[in-house]
């Protein structure tokens, strides 16, 4: 969604049945935000699509993202995790800076497995110490 000016809006600019995306922090932090709909190609595709269209990968550092995945039901199967790995790299490329937000220990261990290998992205079980990373000290402008 976009306004007069073609710039994204503050709040929320993205919803589907498997993530909600916002604005935050004055503009500068995108939240995408995951539901408890378990993931699917097309959830996949849509995010990506999403960012793609409205989130150039020029203007990317600009911002920082922090996907909120505490919500996410875990996913035990091997292609899914594949393909989410994939569309991660091509959602989170670009940023200022990155972070994945999750809720267990677990979530942290599959986040942290699936980040790994094409770069790595800082996760964290708390939200304040997440926010903290991603805009104490960096100048967007």
């Amino acid at each position: 969604m976009t306004s007069s000016r073609g710039k994204l809006r503050e709040g929320e600019v993205f919803r589907s049945d498997h993530f909600i995306a916002t604005r935050e922090a004055g503009g500068r932090l995108f939240r995408l935000k995951r539901t408890t709909m378990p993931l699917d190609d097309r959830g996949i595709a849509d995010a990506v699509a999403f960012f793609e269209r409205f989130v150039a990968t020029s203007l990317r550092s600009h911002y920082v993202i922090l996907l909120d995945s505490r919500d996410a039901p875990m996913t035990g199967d091997p292609d899914m995790e594949r393909r989410v790995k994939a569309a991660g790299v091509t959602m989170l490329t670009g940023f200022a800076r990155s972070a994945i937000l999750v809720r267990t220990a677990l979530g942290k261990l599959q986040a942290t497995r699936l980040t790994r290998e094409s770069r790595r992205v800082p996760v964290f079980g708390d939200e304040a110490a997440a926010l903290e990373y991603l805009l104490d000290g960096i100048s967007l402008e």
